[in-house]
């Protein structure tokens, strides 16, 4: 296909028939849906803005009468993307939901097996480098104190007595896990591994990218709205190349598709939760929510994308991952 991906912008302060007209003037048409139709999904959509910014995935004609101008889009196809959107959403939270709290098992795991540490240990010296940091001292003792009037951690901030302006001591590690963010969580992962010259310090690179993911995702971000972008220009990570490799995908398309920071960021939480998350039940249910998300509900409108390059290519680069390492299993013990 000719063309190029569309980059025109839009008001945000347009109100939904500004928006209707200012996509008909880009030559999107309303016969999948009509206009009473489209004007109703926006008016009840939480942005219509993230609606319309769907429109990126396709491709303006480069010339003649239409230049500027979309090629064979349908104001259907950015309804179907929006709604497809919202489902992938919900599956990476969960999965990044389950990623963080496995790899505070995975914490607690490589601690018990370190001779003559006890946990404490551990911790005090992560403290200690926190309080004692010469560009941005104490940052993890304040995001404690920050929770001390937050009902969720109110039985910590109780039996442990932690004071602000003391250095906080004999934090055991289950409890200091438990208040920690994610982001903190990794940081701490990163300290633990790099002082005991741990193997798994080689995770920390895809950890920081399904982080990044997580923070998308609680920001509502709208993931498939931006695939078109080429915006990540360091080396992909040795084990995800790897990965890749066995997943049977190519050189040239995991140098283009890794340039894309969504698709890195979803590659490295469909590599990284196999790795983390042990619980069968879990991961059937993932395994599951993954295959009908994939293989059910992304095709179910498959003709609406025939001529869409970018999207058939990315279906085929995830289908590669998930062929290979998510298999399908009927029974959903969380349904």
């Amino acid at each position: 296909m000719n063309g190029n991906i569309a980059t025109a912008t839009i008001e945000s302060e347009l109100n939904i028939f500004e928006v209707i007209n200012y996509l008909k003037s880009k030559n999107i048409k309303f016969e999948l849906c009509n206009e009473q139709e489209a004007e109703y999904f926006l008016k009840t959509s939480k942005d219509y803005d993230t609606v319309v910014s769907y429109r990126h995935n396709f491709v303006l004609y480069p010339n003649g009468e239409f230049k500027g101008k979309f090629m064979d889009v349908d104001f259907a196809y950015l309804k179907d993307l929006s709604l497809v959107d919202s489902l992938v959403r919900e599956l990476l939270q969960k999965m990044t939901n389950e990623i963080e709290e496995n790899l505070k098992l995975r914490i607690k795991n490589l601690v018990s097996k370190i001779p003559g540490e006890d946990g404490l240990n551990i911790v005090n010296l992560f403290l200690d480098q926190d309080y004692y940091d010469s560009r941005f001292p104490k940052r993890i003792h304040n995001s404690i104190m920050s929770k001390k009037n937050d009902v969720y951690y109110e039985d910590i901030f109780l039996k442990y007595n932690l004071d602000s302006g003391r250095k906080i001591t004999n934090f055991p590690l289950g409890k200091f896990l438990k208040i920690l963010s994610f982001g903190e969580l990794i940081n701490f992962f990163d300290f633990l591994t790099t002082y005991y010259h741990l193997e798994d310090h080689k995770y920390i690179p895809i950890l920081m990218d399904v982080h990044k993911l997580r923070n998308a995702l609680a920001h509502s971000v709208c993931i498939l709205s931006i695939l078109h972008k080429k915006d990540v220009k360091r080396t992909p990570n040795f084990l995800i190349n790897t990965f890749l490799i066995e997943c049977g995908v190519s050189k040239e398309t995991r140098q283009h598709k890794l340039a894309n920071s969504a698709i890195r960021q979803i590659t490295s939480t469909l590599y990284l939760f196999n790795i983390l998350v042990k619980n069968k039940g879990v991961k059937r249910c993932v395994n599951n929510r993954i295959n009908y998300l994939f293989y059910k509900r992304i095709p179910l409108h498959k003709e609406y994308y025939v001529n869409n390059l970018l999207l058939k290519s990315i279906y085929e680069y995830f289908d590669h991952i998930i062929s290979n390492y998510y298999s399908n299993d009927e029974e959903d013990l969380f349904n």
